[in-house]
C-alpha cells in the first residue's frame, strides 16, 4: 500500500511532464507556422509580377487587362492569330513591388537564347516596356522570357529569381513584310541560383 502512494504521485508527475511537453511542442509548431505564414505574406507584399502582351499595329493588345495574374486571350483563344499584324510585345509589372535585375530573353524551341536585353528594374504600375524581337521565322515556336528579382529576395542568403514565360509562334500573312502571331499560355516560375537563365552572367557584370 505504501508503494502505491509512492507510485501514484510519480505517475501523475510523469503525465504532467508529458502534457507540458506536448503543449510546448504544439506551441512551438504553431509559432513556426505563424512565422512561415508571415514570411510568405511579406514576400507576396513585395513581389513583382511581370506579364506580357502582344500588340498589333493598331495599338490593340491581345490580352484583356482585367485580371493581370491570369491573363485571358481575347475571344479567339490561345491558338488563333491576331486580326491585325503583329507590332511588338509589352511587358508590365502587375505585382506589388519593383522587379530588379530584369533581363528579357528571346529563346527558340530548344531554349537557346537568340536575343537578350538588360533593363535594370521596373517599378510596379510603371509604364509598360516595349520589346521588339529580332527577325524570327514563321511557323516556329519561340519563348519570350523575363527574369527578375524582388528587393526582399536579393537581401536573402538563398535568393529566388522569378520568371515569366510566354510561348508564341509567328505566322505567315498575305503581306510578306508583316507577320501575325499566335501566343500560348503565360507561365510563371521561380528559379534558384543554379536554375536561373542568367542571360547576362553575374560574374561579368560591373561590381
Amino acid at each position: 500500500m505504501d508503494n502505491l502512494w509512492v507510485i501514484i504521485p510519480s505517475a501523475v508527475a510523469i503525465i504532467a511532464v508529458l502534457i507540458t511537453a506536448y503543449y510546448s511542442y504544439s506551441t512551438k509548431k504553431d509559432i513556426e507556422k505563424k512565422v512561415e505564414d508571415t514570411k510568405t505574406e511579406l514576400a507576396m507584399a513585395t513581389r513583382p509580377l511581370l506579364v506580357v502582351r502582344a500588340v498589333d499595329r493598331g495599338g490593340v493588345s491581345l490580352y484583356e487587362a482585367d485580371t493581370p495574374k491570369e491573363p485571358k486571350i481575347e475571344q479567339s483563344g490561345a491558338q488563333r492569330p491576331m486580326a491585325s499584324h503583329f507590332s511588338h510585345f509589352e511587358l508590365y509589372n502587375a505585382g506589388t513591388g519593383p522587379a530588379i535585375g530584369l533581363e528579357i530573353s528571346l529563346m527558340n524551341k530548344d531554349k537557346v537564347i537568340l536575343q537578350s536585353q538588360s533593363v535594370g528594374f521596373l517599378r510596379n504600375n510603371e509604364q509598360a516596356l516595349s520589346y521588339v524581337p529580332i527577325k524570327v521565322e514563321t511557323d516556329k515556336i519561340y519563348y519570350l522570357v523575363s527574369e527578375y528579382e524582388s528587393i526582399r529576395s536579393r537581401a536573402t542568403q538563398n535568393p529566388v529569381w522569378y520568371q515569366t514565360w510566354l510561348p508564341f509562334m509567328p505566322l505567315k500573312c498575305t503581306d510578306k513584310k508583316m507577320v501575325n502571331i499566335s501566343v500560348g499560355e503565360m507561365v510563371f516560375k521561380e528559379a534558384s541560383l543554379s536554375e536561373r537563365i542568367d542571360a547576362f552572367p553575374s560574374n561579368l557584370k560591373p561590381q
